[in-house]
């Protein structure tokens, strides 16, 4: 009965564009998932340094983390990124105008898989998501400078609803200039998905937002706006249920690699034969 109730309220939602009906169904859906996570059991990253990056991660949903390669490392990754673009340009992700990317880059490159494959951050990912994880593949970009390009990710999105864990290197320097990740702090928190429907005017289970949405978002609380430039070696973990993007980029070129993470149960052949 409870089942029937919620789906029922959930296509109601779709199908209005009732900021209340709107509210109510991602209440639910946020309390559902908060059930669920609470009774899943909890477990400690064991590594010393993992455990205070999981720390920070569960707080505030993301953790910088300077110096996690060195120069040589980001260099060698470059070069790898450049010839696997070269060398599979059939790869390329053909949905993003900004970026050139190729999602699995891991399989083909044994620098890149090393940080697919980091136990560190698969121990974190799992104890994050409340399950065995790993990453799936592990994404290869380079971002050149494009007239009217949207940066990383075309614009303001959110992966998914709930949690979504990735670990992002940079492999250049980057300055405001370079296009840097942006995050809207608590943005993936139920309290502030809901107060953000009713600011932001968003529909039921928006994942795509407009930057006059977020600037209604950010109008009372503009420090929630957290733009991370860093050096390369930097390394990002992030809750990408959150609102982020990167900064259309104005100069130069930013290579990065991210880790997409998912529960072991949750990756099949069909989520992978698209990918290199």
């Amino acid at each position: 009965m409870l089942s029937k109730v919620v789906s029922s309220l959930r296509t109601r939602a779709t199908e209005s564009r009732s900021r209340v009906v709107s509210l109510l169904a991602t209440a639910v859906d946020y309390g559902l998932f908060s059930i669920r996570l609470a009774l899943a059991p909890k477990q400690l990253v064991e590594d010393k340094l993992g455990a205070g990056y999981q720390t920070q991660l569960e707080a505030n949903g993301i953790c910088i983390v300077e110096n996690f390669w060195d120069a040589n490392t980001c260099a060698a990754a470059r070069a790898e990124v450049d010839r696997v673009i070269e060398q599979y340009p059939e790869y390329l992700h053909a949905h993003t105008k900004s970026d050139l990317r190729i999602f699995g880059a891991n399989n083909v490159s044994s620098i890149i898989d090393e940080f697919a494959r980091h136990p560190t951050l698969q121990a974190i990912a799992s104890v994050y998501n409340r399950a065995s994880t790993r990453a799936a593949f592990t994404l290869a970009a380079k971002m050149p400078y494009s007239h009217s390009n949207k940066g990383s990710g075309e614009g303001w999105h959110r992966d998914a609803f709930f949690r979504q864990f990735k670990a992002i290197m940079y492999l250049t320097d980057v300055e405001l200039n370079n296009g840097p990740f942006q995050f809207l702090r608590d943005s993936h928190k139920r309290g502030q998905v809901l107060r953000d429907i009713w600011t932001g005017k968003l529909r039921y289970s928006q994942n795509r937002l407009s930057d006059s949405e977020v600037e209604l978002i950010l109008h009372s609380s503009p420090s929630r706006l957290q733009t991370y430039t860093a050096k390369a070696g930097t390394l990002i973990l992030v809750d990408t249920s959150a609102v982020h993007r990167g900064i259309p980029i104005k100069e130069g070129c930013r290579y990065a690699l991210t880790n997409y993470y998912y529960p072991e149960n949750a990756i099949d052949d069909a989520m992978m034969e698209k990918y290199l």
